[in-house]
This record gives C-alpha cells, structure tokens and sequence, in this order.
C-alpha cells in the first residue's frame, strides 16, 4: 500500500480524530438575574459541572444525572477492594478448610460493618 504525500507529509492518520458534525458550533445567550444566576451555579458546583454544562443537560435532557461524590467514590473502592480479599479467602477456605478462613471472613465482616455504618 502506498501512502500518498500531501505538503511533503505522509497522508497517514494521526491524533485525535476530527469531531465532526458533533462540534458545538451554535450558541443561545440567555440573560439571568445575579440570583437565577447564582442558583444554576451552586446547582452545578454540587454536581462538580459549568453552569453552561448544567445549562446544556438540564435544556436537553430535563435533568442533569448525578456523579458519584468523592466519598460515595471512596466507599466503592473499599468495597471493591474488600470484594477481592473475599474471593481470596474463598479461595483459601476451598482449599485449607474453613476452619483456617473463619477468623479472617469474620474481620472482614466487621471491616464491612464499619465502613457501611461509620457514615
């Protein structure tokens, strides 16, 4: 295969792609009070969003999806992590006995019960 040269460069693809017809291109001015204003703000600050980013899904969509917050992100990774010291104590209790996993599957229960109640 041949590549053909273009301006004495190679005509191969590289980098981002070209956006496309998805660019946004068009703008609505919209004019709010200072308190209107204010109000969308502290609605997309709890979202950790813009204003024009609430603005755009909340126009859109009629509602804006709510992230995950930094400590709702926190607790999942616990979880996750706890998930995965359980299949390895599955593991080890298929393979020594539950007699040897008890003790451990028993902290891991009171780890779990902390983390979920401690809130």
């Amino acid at each position: 295969m041949e590549n053909k040269k273009k301006n004495g460069r190679n005509n191969t693809a590289k980098g981002r792609p070209a956006k496309g017809d998805d660019k946004l291109s068009v703008s609505i001015n919209l004019k709010l009070t200072e308190a209107d204003y204010n109000s969308i703000k502290e609605k997309a600050e709890k979202l950790r969003l813009t204003p024009t980013q609430y603005a755009r899904e909340m126009t859109l969509k009629g509602s804006v999806k709510n992230r995950f917050s930094l400590e709702e992100l926190d607790l999942i990774r616990k979880v996750a992590g706890m998930a995965n010291n359980l299949n390895q104590l599955a593991k080890k209790a298929n393979q020594e006995g539950f007699e040897n996993a008890s003790k451990i599957a028993y902290m891991l229960i009171l780890e779990l019960k902390n983390l979920l109640y401690d809130r």
